[in-house]
């Protein structure tokens, strides 16, 4: 029997399994980014969701006596909480603000904001923004 014929059986042998360890590795790495990538576009999805789902209004706005203490009842009828900031605006200057008011899901909340003191008439404009980036907005006249 000839040496020669043993040699390529050899070589077919090392080519092959380096295929086999070079095709695993490309496999599993893209096995990995797939589902990376699909997992991406489920969250981001899921989060789209509750953003296009979020919804909350103002339903009462009061001042007190002394007309520095402002107090906002928020309504959320959407199925989530959420996660409100409220500025209180004269014209484009913020008199009063407070971050981070959560609403739970059917619930209305009250929301007392301090403000520089105003005068009857006077024309205050409410925002309130939720961490998904939704507004709702109202006017109220101190009467």
């Amino acid at each position: 029997m000839s040496r020669k014929a043993l040699s390529p059986v050899i070589s077919s042998l090392i080519l092959s399994a380096a295929v086999i360890v070079i095709g695993g590795a490309v496999w599993s790495y893209s096995v990995g980014a797939a589902t990376s990538i699909a997992d991406g576009y489920v969250n981001d999805t899921l989060n789209l969701s509750d953003e296009v789902t979020e919804r909350f209004m103002v339903e009462h706005v009061d001042i007190d006596a002394g007309l520095d203490t402002l107090s906002v009842w928020v309504y959320n009828y959407c199925s989530q909480s959420i996660t409100v900031d409220t500025y209180i605006k004269d014209g484009n200057i913020v008199i009063g603000s407070t971050l981070g008011s959560i609403i739970e899901k059917g619930d209305t909340s009250m929301i007392t904001i301090e403000i520089i003191p105003r005068s009857s008439n006077d024309e205050v404009s409410i925002k309130i923004h939720s961490r998904r980036q939704n507004d709702t907005y109202e006017t109220f006249y101190v009467p």
